[in-house]
């Protein structure tokens, strides 16, 4: 396959899907976890609490792995894509607009969450204030098509 072929397969791949899977690491210990993601390009840019696990241990180790795929209960229908990467913090949505805007455009149900969380409660307006957009740009992609 061409590489340009295979550059358009990926990009459809990522717009037309909705979660990674994130593997990272601290301490010698992993951990997963999946979570809503938009693409621009290759990079993935998703919402989570600095004080998730997951977002802990980007500080301690920014490169993580992960995967983007669906349930097969046949292994010849695998199709899916796993990578390697480095995730960096980009700050909250407020910072953030642009990317915000974006993610509600793929995920239109989160607009009064990101936009407009007051009307959600006083106590989603304090967790969403403390949310961050991350970004995960891709070293390394690999899709897989069995």
């Amino acid at each position: 396959m061409e590489e340009k072929e295979l550059k358009r397969l990926i990009l459809q791949y990522l717009e037309n899907h909705n979660t990674i899977s994130l593997a990272t690491e601290k301490e010698g210990l992993p951990h997963a976890a999946t979570v809503f993601y938009v693409n621009i390009g290759f990079d993935l840019y998703f919402l989570s609490s600095p004080a998730s696990r997951h977002a802990q241990n980007f500080f301690h180790n920014p490169k993580v792995s992960a995967t983007i795929n669906e349930d097969y209960s046949n292994w010849l229908l695998i199709k899916g894509i796993q990578l390697e990467g480095q995730v960096e913090s980009l700050g909250g949505i407020l910072k953030n607009r642009g990317i915000a805007k974006t993610y509600v455009e793929k995920f239109p149900n989160v607009a009064d969450f990101i936009f407009s969380p007051i009307k959600l409660g006083q106590a989603i307006a304090e967790k969403v204030a403390k949310v961050e957009f991350y970004k995960l740009m891709p070293f390394k992609i690999y899709f897989i098509n069995n």
